[in-house]
């Protein structure tokens, strides 16, 4: 099974559908449609279930490098427990994965990273 959380400025999307040629190209249909100009402001994060084989396993591989050479930020994690108890993959509420890692102006003007999640 494969879980995907879509954010951007232009919303957000959680999709979870077996690891499939048709589902994958839905999933990427969707992260090009919320992909806004900026594609780096865009975040993928998938979380795929230890149980896949090699060929679901290849197909979301090739997925991840295609939308990484569009620019959009993916991360992909493989729980061997399954892809429903990974807590670093799991939006916090009020805040997405792309938000919790935007660059903050502090009062001085300086730009620092905002604290890493998790």
């Amino acid at each position: 099974m494969l879980q995907a959380w879509i954010t951007s400025s232009r919303g957000s999307l959680y999709f979870a559908a077996p690891v499939t040629a048709y589902n994958l190209e839905t999933l990427r249909t969707h992260v090009r449609a919320l992909r806004d100009q900026e594609a780096a402001r865009t975040c993928l994060s998938l979380s795929l279930g230890a149980a896949e084989d090699e060929g679901a396993t290849t197909r979301v591989a090739a997925l991840v490098a295609a939308l990484t050479l569009e620019g959009i930020h993916v991360r992909l994690a493989v729980d061997e427990a399954g892809a429903s108890t990974s807590p670093t993959l799991r939006p916090r509420a009020g805040k997405s994965p792309h938000q919790r890692g935007r660059r903050r102006v502090g009062s001085d003007g300086v730009r620092s990273a905002a604290p890493a999640a998790g």
